[in-house]
């Protein structure tokens, strides 16, 4: 079973070095990472109760960030942790956060992809998702929610 825990303010240092681990390859090949721009970039354009970490049964097993806006879910940030990865906790993640957004009256989730994090990308089509813009660098997708 998986549950969310809205991440804590004091946590936010755990959360960047998660975040900075996980997306680094792809942030610096395409823009340059830069410590700082990451660190005000999280606080300031991300809500902090968009932060939840995920939980299966007792056990943290990633990081989420999301919004809802108008008539979707937009999906910010998927990290399941190296350990957790080929157990099915992305999908059983994704799948929760279904079921938050139909609970919410959302009629989509959203979400964008560094189009080189192949990984993710084919996971995200796996589950039903279709590329809805292609960029030089990212793709758009999109999870319509039937009934």
């Amino acid at each position: 079973m998986i549950r969310l825990e809205e991440v804590k303010a004091t946590e936010f240092s755990e959360v960047f070095a998660i975040v900075k681990t996980a997306l680094f390859e792809y942030v610096d090949a395409v823009f340059g990472w830069d410590d700082r721009y990451q660190k005000t970039r999280l606080s300031n354009d991300y809500e902090a109760h968009w932060y939840h970490w995920l939980y299966q049964d007792n056990e943290r097993i990633g990081l989420v960030c999301f919004k809802f806006k108008d008539d979707e879910l937009h999906l910010h940030l998927l990290i399941i942790f190296p350990e957790s990865q080929g157990r099915g906790a992305g999908t059983f993640a994704m799948l929760h956060l279904k079921e938050i957004a139909k609970g919410q009256g959302c009629q989509r989730i959203t979400l964008s992809s560094f189009n080189r994090n192949k990984r993710a990308v084919n996971f995200y089509k796996k589950l039903g998702y279709q590329v809805t813009q292609a960029e030089t660098d990212f793709y758009s997708m999109t999870l319509v929610l039937n009934d």
